[in-house]
């Protein structure tokens, strides 16, 4: 991807940010989440990182978050 595609789509998440905050005012908390979800596919995109690579770091973070619960 070049940085014009870059720019762009950073462009585009700024403008999805602004959007999905009057979204989720209005109530539409579906419709905010649904963002979310392009928001986090964009920069995925962006800062190209993979479906595994995000798999990955669930993963991770998930393991830490269920060790930090466990009682001691």
């Amino acid at each position: 991807m070049d940085q014009v595609q870059v720019r762009s789509l950073r462009d585009v998440i700024t403008v999805l940010i602004e959007q999905r905050s009057i979204v989720r005012a209005a109530g539409a908390t579906f419709a905010a989440h649904l963002l979310d979800l392009a928001i986090m596919q964009l920069r995925l995109n962006v800062n190209d990182i993979s479906a595994e690579e995000l798999s990955g770091l669930s993963d991770l973070v998930g393991a830490e978050f269920g060790r930090d619960k466990s009682p001691h």
